[in-house]
């Protein structure tokens, strides 16, 4: 069982911020799979984790491998946080969020955001119009943000990689990466699965399972 979404968070992470050990990372948004992926990636690479998240998830993000987790409805994140970071990823990608993650990075730093414009570009204007859109797009940001912080800003993107997989799996395996499935559905009842995402009726993740 692969989920594609940590599979290229992997890479991202690895590859394009160049994670170290004591590297101070942020994830905006740590209480949803994939941010819970970011986090115990990032600690199974030897950063230092903060993220944001509500206040159901804080028990659950401090026990996968955050050291500081901010309740984003109680706390003023800003004022919570101290310090810059070296890498912020941002699973939720509304402006207010990467203004705040722009702000929060060291000069060198790299913001990686899930929710980049190419996906709703494309689907507004179609393939051969929104994707020179969407670029367009990244490029003024990546040179804006180059000029005016001095950070590196980029969409995170699927790509194939053999390595990638492989180091989830040896992870998952160590008990270094847990990711918690909220239902399970047989393979017969693929509707009622995206139905019960879509309504927001299972708020983890659902796995189909294939006999």
């Amino acid at each position: 069982m692969v989920n594609w979404s940590l599979y290229y968070l992997s890479r991202n992470l690895e590859q394009i911020s160049r994670i170290e050990i004591r590297q101070r990372v942020l994830v905006l948004g740590g209480g949803g799979a994939v941010g819970l992926a970011a986090i115990q990636l990032s600690a199974a690479a030897g950063c230092i984790v903060t993220t944001t998240c509500g206040s159901q998830s804080i028990q659950r993000v401090l026990d996968v491998g955050a050291e500081q987790a901010i309740d984003y409805t109680t706390e003023d994140i800003e004022l919570a946080i101290k310090g810059q970071f070296d890498a912020v990823l941002d699973t939720i990608g509304i402006p207010e969020t990467e203004r705040l993650g722009i702000n929060l990075l060291k000069r060198g730093g790299h913001y990686m955001t899930l929710q980049g414009e190419a996906a709703s570009l494309a689907d507004r204007y179609g393939l051969a119009i929104g994707l020179p859109a969407a670029t367009a797009v990244l490029l003024k940001k990546q040179f804006q943000y180059r000029y005016s912080h001095g950070i590196e800003y980029c969409w995170t993107y699927m790509r194939a990689d053999a390595e990638g997989l492989d180091e989830i799996r040896r992870l998952a395996e160590a008990g270094k990466m847990k990711i918690p499935v909220e239902k399970t559905f047989p393979i017969t009842q693929v509707r009622e699965a995206h139905e019960a995402k879509e309504k927001r009726l299972v708020p983890g993740k659902v796995v189909l399972e294939v006999d």
